[in-house]
């Protein structure tokens, strides 16, 4: 049987249960809970492309994972054990957090709204699939979470980021025989300005070489595939030490390969610099993948 046919005999069979819609009641009141960080969220990827890209990736990753991970679905539109765990895990971190912030103990409770709301849903597709879904929905929610902890920090981390690619690059270009120097240029007005000088051609290494993207998406990647294998501590540390590294090592090679470009394609350089950054993002996505041993052919099912 189909999934949509089995979810339409389930509902079928249970609509007119009085817990059913009970416990619909509470996903709609959690939902509604978790409304303004689904809001925030929203605005920050459709205002930022690095956001979008990654959570698009996380999605087709996510995908895989249930095409080779033979996911199982019964027993849907039920709380079952798992289901209700993580929904109780969901509204217990919400009102704590809430207590916390109504006495002001500290700000750090606030966070708390993002492992809810990650617990939430978890839930959600627990209750909607079935508890054959537990080994995937932890995975992704707590790939989630470190996913929207990470976007808090994107703002803080883009002149720190945006000057390693500077240094680095600047050393990698001179490795291979070029006349490279970076500096600083403060204009009159306006804000500072990162500049990549190679072969008396001036760069600005702008916010987008920063490589948040590339490194978020790979930190992500190995964060998705350490906890979808079940590595130990270490295991962990490892991966996501490779993720960071391949994702950085990646975002220099573009702004080297750019910077290489550019004289002989100013004409045109926004094409030239969109083209080098998508096959170097993927390139590096792909490399990750396979490196961490993500699942490129069926899998038993695990829970």
């Amino acid at each position: 049987m189909s999934i949509r046919r089995e979810l339409a005999a389930s509902f079928r069979s249970k609509y007119r249960d009085f817990d059913f819609w009970l416990h619909c009641l509470l996903f709609l009141l959690l939902g509604v809970a978790l409304w303004p960080l689904t809001a925030w969220f929203a605005q920050t990827a459709e205002d930022q492309s690095r956001i979008l890209h990654a959570l698009a990736v996380l999605a087709m990753a996510t995908v895989l994972l249930v095409r080779f991970g033979q996911t199982t679905v019964g027993n849907t539109l039920e709380l079952n054990g798992p289901a209700r765990r993580a929904l109780f895990a969901a509204y217990g971190l919400l009102i704590v957090g809430y207590i916390g912030q109504s006495l002001g103990a500290s700000p750090w409770f606030g966070l708390l709204i993002i492992p809810a709301y990650c617990c939430a849903l978890a839930a959600a597709v627990r209750f909607v699939f079935g508890p054959g879904t537990l080994r995937l929905t932890r995975t992704v929610a707590i790939t989630l979470a470190v996913f929207l902890l990470i976007s808090l920090w994107m703002a803080p981390l883009d002149w720190p980021l945006r000057a390693l690619a500077g240094q680095w690059s600047e050393s990698a270009l001179s490795w291979i025989g070029q006349d490279a120097a970076l500096g600083l240029y403060t204009p009159k007005a306006g804000p500072p300005m990162l500049i990549l000088l190679v072969n008396e051609h001036p760069f600005h290494v702008a916010s987008e070489c920063n490589g948040f993207g590339v490194i978020l998406t790979s930190l992500l990647l190995a964060v998705l595939l350490s906890i979808h294998r079940r590595l130990s501590l270490l295991g962990i540390a490892r991966c996501l030490v490779l993720g960071l590294a391949l994702g950085f090592v990646f975002n220099i090679l573009r702004i080297v390969i750019i910077v290489l470009l550019a004289p002989a394609l100013m004409d045109h350089y926004n094409l030239m610099h969109e083209i080098v950054g998508g096959l170097t993002y993927w390139a590096c996505l792909v490399l990750v993948w396979l490196t961490l041993k993500g699942p490129t052919e069926p899998q038993p099912a695990q829970r």
